[in-house]
């Protein structure tokens, strides 16, 4: 929804999402960045959107409000839209 506000389309799913952005290093993340949470198999299962100092705005599960979080986990990855 908030991309799609700016102009930008992005899948549905976390996953695909991961599939159609431009992969970044952790080290040059920004704000506005996608945060893809991946499990021990390297899957993508969740996704947020990064707000700064080590924080993203997500929605914990469905029919959640979306929150501000401390990113929990190193297994991520970025990507840029």
């Amino acid at each position: 929804y908030v991309f799609s506000r700016f102009g930008k389309r992005l899948p549905h799913n976390s996953a695909r999402q991961y599939g159609v952005v431009h992969h970044i290093s952790k080290a040059y993340k920004q704000p506005g960045d996608l945060i893809f949470f991946r499990d021990s198999s390297g899957h993508i299962y969740h996704v947020g959107i990064y707000a700064g100092s080590g924080r993203i705005w997500h929605a914990p599960h469905s029919g959640s409000y979306v929150k501000l979080a401390t990113i929990w986990t190193s297994s991520y990855v970025v990507g840029r839209a």
